[in-house]
């Protein structure tokens, strides 16, 4: 009975990765493209310090689905048999997603940052909102992570599980894994972003209730307002998402549950569920700016027909257009 039991809720498991976790994938590529289409496209973002964020963040989002999330649901989904887990599929891939989610939580907060400082009443802070700034806390950042997660290299490896005589990876030194379960997880990755978005998000929030009593360029105030909107929001929809993954993670790794396989299967089920949430962390952003701003929206139907569908069709036209007959 409890044989059956594991294996229908390992059936559901599996399938939820396929049916959940692909459209996630295709859905969120699609939008970080978008985003990047968008971005790139319009001086007001290309040359604002908060769009440089937003920039980095939609090529890390990508990344992360493509070589996080799509490896994940080939291990653990039906689709492909028998893919081998070993060194260069463990260490590497996961020292390349942990840099990722790395680089994107430190994004959000830089770009929360950055709105702090830009719609600040202080003229020496708004000075350090600039774009040349952005580019090299981006660089800096990212280079910063990369040799903070070398760990992540040394001490994650394949090893050959003696129950399901499967490699599987694991960390195999157990001072990096008391590091790992008490301090990497649930304070570095959860506890002191969601304390970051809170306290700069509020502080963003009352900057810009004061800016509607001080002269500010009109311009200036739609864009600050439009750009805050999208940041604040996506912050908040962002602590949802990723908190349950990092909640049960902390959980299963700090707590001896029992050996019944039963439990083991639904604390994996309920794994499959929170890993769709995480990962739609990465998906959401373009969705989020499309539905909480209206001028959002007007500039991606800006780009995409104006500038895009208007220039191909304009090409077109003139590669088929026939001269007139001279007279």
């Amino acid at each position: 009975m409890s044989s059956s039991t594991v294996s229908s809720i390992n059936y559901i498991s599996s399938r939820i990765y396929v049916y959940v976790g692909l459209p996630i994938i295709i859905i969120g590529v699609l939008g970080g493209i978008l985003n990047i289409v968008v971005f790139l496209s319009l001086r007001i973002f290309r040359q604002n310090s908060c769009g440089i964020y937003l920039i980095t963040m939609s090529f890390i989002n990508i990344i992360q689905l493509l070589a996080g999330f799509l490896y994940l649901i080939f291990v653990r989904g039906p689709l492909i048999d028998g893919i081998v887990i070993n060194v260069g599929n463990c260490t590497i891939r996961l020292y390349l997603v942990q840099i990722g989610a790395l680089i994107s939580m430190s994004c959000i907060c830089m770009a929360l940052l950055d709105q702090y400082m830009a719609t600040s009443k202080y003229k020496r802070l708004q000075d350090w909102s600039h774009r040349k700034i952005a580019y090299r806390l981006c660089i800096l950042v990212s280079l910063f992570w990369i040799v903070f997660c070398i760990p992540h290299l040394i001490y994650y490896n394949a090893v050959v599980s003696s129950v399901t005589n499967v490699a599987v990876c694991v960390i195999t030194n157990s001072i990096f894994q008391s590091y790992v379960n008490r301090f990497y997880t649930p304070v570095l990755l959860n506890t002191f972003p969601l304390l970051f978005i809170i306290t700069f998000g509020l502080m963003v929030y009352s900057n810009m209730k004061q800016m509607s009593y001080r002269t500010v360029p009109l311009v200036r105030r739609q864009h600050e307002i439009q750009i805050t909107s999208m940041i604040l929001t996506q912050a908040l929809i962002s602590v949802v998402l990723i908190s349950p993954f990092f909640i049960l993670t902390t959980l299963t790794s700090n707590i001896q549950f029992t050996s019944d396989p039963v439990i083991n299967a639904k604390i994996q089920l309920v794994s499959s569920i929170t890993i769709c949430l995480y990962y739609s962390y990465y998906m959401v952003p373009f969705y989020i700016y499309i539905c909480i701003s209206k001028r959002y929206r007007q500039q991606f139907l800006f780009v995409l027909y104006k500038i895009y569908f208007q220039r191909c069709y304009g090409t077109i036209v003139d590669i088929n257009q026939v001269a007139p007959e001279s007279q």
